[in-house]
């Protein structure tokens, strides 16, 4: 690791020129090469050529990296009467040495590169053209706006886009493994643990509104407490919330979750006598129980995994369920079987089997065993190991109470509006040109001295009006 280049915990600031840019990141104009005649070069002169340009291209690498490693040590760095290409070239090395997620902010033309090189680039949309906001990811009228963007928008856009992965793993490690497990009982002959309708419509219908919405919108906590507290936005910087590690709990879970909702069902079916007399422990009762669990837990862990709870959330939870009840049911009636025979082959195998109370305790039993170890844990982490947004919540109301009371100063940098403006280069009337030209002014003329101070000549009260 390299020494710093300052001692000390001092706030220091780099100003460089394009010039001196050049000359620390050797990064010099190339000159015409005149017509020379050359003539081959031995082996030795072209071993000692290729080692020269080496060289040369080690000790620029290192000092692009001092470079990189000299600003980042700085609270800010002004790099002024800079080309262009020297605004992406200093994007790059940031992106290549630090390994870091650079965002690149413009109003011009000049500043297009710099916006392209960038992994986010944000366009302002000026007097100088509309060129940056064409080339940018994001635009807006002001740069204060980026405020917002980044702490409210950008760190709501992570938290939900690192929820939706990890429940799709989660969701799809829970639905597949389950055939893995079920492959050991069946001597590894391809049959599948659920109908092939329900493989079809698992990730189209039956769970992928709630997660849909929760990648829409969810959100931990509110804009102005994200704006109040720009500390929360380290969760991104930090990768804290999907990694190497949160993906491996997540094939975890999954894979525990397949256990329980087959080995549950599969156990409870082993030696079991329904309310008729008959055993419902055949293949068709038990793919039915074993898909009827999976909907609900997979449908209520998003449940558990939402933060901002809305009308259309609690409706795509429970619609979900709802929904694969209803298709489930008319898959498995008699009518469709006779118009498709060969493609639905379930028929009544739903309704036989879900008017047993013990296939429902079945499912109960499943989905309490995969649901409330993560109830049991997520209240110990909240309660014991809080973090930032767990702790701006638990104290929401006293919060929200100081936002009532708080009010917005006003701007120390207001412009003032003229209340009288003249348009004569843009108007086909007179205007005020003859006022200009004649030096006379339009404004109330300031009264006397004598009058201000009343002491004018006698008399002259009297003339005035009363």
């Amino acid at each position: 690791m390299n020494e710093p280049f300052f001692q000390g915990t001092r706030d220091r600031a780099l100003i460089i020129t394009g010039s001196w840019l050049n000359e620390i990141l050797l990064e010099k104009k190339k000159k015409k090469k005149k017509l020379k005649l050359k003539f081959p070069r031995t082996a030795e002169e072209e071993k000692k050529q290729r080692e020269k340009r080496q060289r040369a291209e080690a000790y620029k690498e290192q000092q692009q990296q001092n470079f990189v490693d000299l600003a980042c040590e700085c609270k800010a760095v002004i790099c002024c009467r800079v080309t262009p290409k020297q605004k992406a070239m200093v994007v790059e090395l940031v992106k290549k040495y630090k390994k870091a997620i650079t965002l690149a902010i413009g109003d011009g033309a000049n500043d297009v590169n710099m916006i392209k090189t960038a992994h986010i680039g944000v366009g302002i949309s000026g007097q100088e053209g509309m060129q940056a906001v064409m080339s940018s990811d994001y635009s807006f009228g002001q740069f204060r706006y980026l405020q917002r963007l980044l702490l409210v928008h950008g760190r709501w856009s992570y938290i939900r886009m690192c929820k939706f992965l990890r429940y799709f793993f989660y969701k799809n490690f829970a639905f597949t493994l389950v055939h893995i497990w079920y492959s050991f009982f069946n001597g590894f002959s391809a049959q599948t643990a659920y109908e092939d309708w329900f493989i079809t419509l698992y990730n189209v219908l039956y769970s992928s509104l709630p997660v849909l919405l929760v990648g829409l919108l969810d959100q931990d906590v509110s804009d102005k407490l994200s704006l109040r507290f720009p500390r929360l936005y380290g969760l991104g910087q930090k990768d804290s919330l999907f990694n190497y590690k949160k993906f491996f709990l997540s094939l975890l879970h999954g894979a525990v979750t397949s256990l329980i909702i087959f080995f549950i069902p599969y156990g409870a079916y082993l030696e079991t006598m329904g309310q008729d007399g008959e055993a419902p422990s055949d293949y068709q009762s038990f793919a039915v129980t074993a898909a009827s669990s999976l909907i609900f837990v997979v449908n209520f862990q998003i449940g558990l995994d939402t933060s901002y709870w809305t009308f259309v959330n609690a409706f795509s939870v429970f619609g979900s369920i709802a929904l694969y009840f209803g298709i489930t049911f008319d898959f498995h009636s008699a009518g469709i079987h006779v118009l498709f025979p060969s493609g639905f082959q379930f028929t009544g195998t739903a309704p036989n089997a879900l008017r047993q109370p013990y296939l429902w305790l079945t499912m109960i039993l499943s989905i309490a065993i995969c649901l409330l170890p993560i109830v049991a844990q997520r209240f110990l982490a909240m309660t014991i190991w809080p973090s930032a947004s767990d702790r701006i919540l638990r104290h929401g109301r006293q919060l929200a109470a100081e936002e009532q009371q708080w009010k917005r100063r006003p701007s120390a940098f207001q412009r003032e509006v003229s209340a009288r403006r003249s348009a004569y280069a843009f108007s086909h009337q007179r205007g005020y040109a003859d006022l200009i030209a004649s030096g006379r002014s339009i404004q109330k003329k300031r009264a006397p001295l004598d009058a201000v101070l009343g002491t004018g000549v006698p008399g002259l009260e009297a003339a005035g009006p009363h």
